[in-house]
């Protein structure tokens, strides 16, 4: 018998990136958002709404990720380094997208297998 290595938290995260990939915002937000979720960015691609933007709930998360989406387009993974503690997660990344060559960083305080609240970092 083969024993897997990965954590829980290590598929989740892979699950999560596979719908964003496939453009699956809702199955996305509902599956891996706790309810009252809360998300803090410091996205700057948006012309109408400066950094930092934080919004509240399953509802303005999907907003967000479409509004997001909508801007980056495709995003084509060039570097990613995960981390996990105190059952959180912590990941950083490298992507091309439609805005050019983004660096990201992102944390996310897990709540019962759900995403309570993520922070996102960009350069």
């Amino acid at each position: 018998m083969i024993v897997s290595t990965i954590s829980k938290n290590r598929l989740f995260f892979d699950q999560h990136l596979e719908a964003i990939a496939a453009g699956d915002i809702e199955k996305m937000v509902n599956r891996d958002y706790a309810e009252g979720a809360v998300l803090t960015t410091f996205f700057n691609g948006f012309a109408d709404q400066p950094a930092p933007i934080t919004v509240k709930g399953r509802s303005e998360i999907k907003k967000f990720f479409k509004k997001y989406m909508d801007v980056i387009g495709e995003i084509d993974v060039q570097t990613l380094d995960f981390t996990e503690a105190n059952g959180n997660v912590f990941f950083q990344a490298t992507f091309t997208c439609d805005l050019g060559l983004m660096t990201v960083g992102d944390a996310w305080v897990m709540k019962e297998g759900k995403i309570a609240t993520h922070f996102g970092f960009f350069a």
